[in-house]
């Protein structure tokens, strides 16, 4: 009796333990896949398609930082990027400590991040609202490459 018992709470435990879902981190480095341009109601794929781009992001912890080669046209441009972040929900705000775009050195920038799976979306600028700015706003698609 006590041998059925014990099998009985081990079967158990192991269908908890199975159900149980891994809570998903975006730590860890992550490749561009895809980068849109919204203005207005009009949505421009940048990249696969106008623009050639390896860029990589990375998280860990409360920082992240990205480093890219961009090919448009003849022109190779080599870009970078790094700072800390808060993540709240789906609220994400990026504080710029080091960009190669300088007039966003030392700013807050507000987004939306969602993660699903392996993919993360991410959408700037955003309002307080996390609605994105319709006069130009940019949505970027990555997936992992490591933990």
């Amino acid at each position: 009796m006590k041998t059925t018992i014990l099998c009985l709470l081990a079967v158990a435990f192991s269908f908890s333990s199975c159900s149980e879902k891994k809570s998903q981190s975006i730590d860890g480095a992550w490749k561009l896949v895809q980068s849109q341009t919204v203005t207005g109601n009009s949505v421009v794929t940048d990249f696969p398609g106008k623009i050639d781009m390896d860029l990589t992001k990375i998280w860990a912890g409360n920082h992240w930082m990205f480093v890219a080669r961009i090919k448009a046209d003849t022109t190779v441009t080599e870009a970078y990027g790094d700072g800390t972040f808060k993540l709240e929900g789906n609220r994400y705000e990026e504080n710029v400590s080091i960009l190669v775009y300088k007039p966003w050195e030392g700013k807050t920038i507000k987004m939306t991040l969602e993660l699903k799976n392996d993919t993360i979306t991410q959408t700037y600028p955003v309002d307080d609202n996390g609605e994105m700015d319709k006069n130009g706003a940019t949505i970027e698609k990555y997936v992992r490459i490591m933990e």
